[in-house]
């Protein structure tokens, strides 16, 4: 069980390790234990040179919705790093997008179950990227490297 002051801080997308992020405008719709869901509202900084959603705003709200998720599940026991991804880009895009995510129990013992045995191993997880009016824009399938705390303390050395 993940503590209240954990999912708040998961929760403040203004303080982040990433720069990006803390001013992209990303809103913690819901951050709870296994369930998040971000809101990127469309503004001009992710508008491309047609008008449209860039490519490279929906890819970090899927991704970032990809580690909060992961943290949400998996606390601060495991560490993910992002080894492999694509995207597919199904319409374009002038609404606000969304991502919602959400694991049981079970899945979540069954996605952490090679790095819970050996220290590290692969995780993966699909995003479906949609408009605020629920339309599917995107997909996308992140292989993350799910790495024990213990393990990522040594990680690139």
């Amino acid at each position: 069980m993940l503590d209240e002051e954990f999912i708040a801080q998961q929760a403040d997308m203004k303080r982040t390790p990433i720069e990006y992020v803390n001013m992209a405008g990303m809103v913690a719709d819901i951050i709870e234990e296994r369930h998040i869901k971000l809101t990127l509202p469309v503004a001009p900084i992710h508008l491309n040179h047609v008008g449209t959603a860039y490519a490279g705003s929906m890819f970090t709200l899927a991704e970032i919705a990809g580690g909060k998720l992961f943290k949400c599940t998996y606390g601060t026991d495991y560490v993910p790093i992002l080894k492999a991804a694509e995207i597919r880009y199904l319409k374009p895009s002038t609404k606000d997008l969304v991502v919602e995510l959400s694991l049981t129990e079970e899945e979540a013992a069954e996605k952490i179950a090679l790095a819970a045995q050996r220290g590290r191993g692969d995780y993966f997880l699909d995003v479906d990227i949609k408009n605020i009016d629920g339309v599917l824009v995107a997909t996308v399938h992140f292989n993350y490297y799910a790495l024990s705390a213990e393990a990522a303390k040594s990680f690139g050395k």
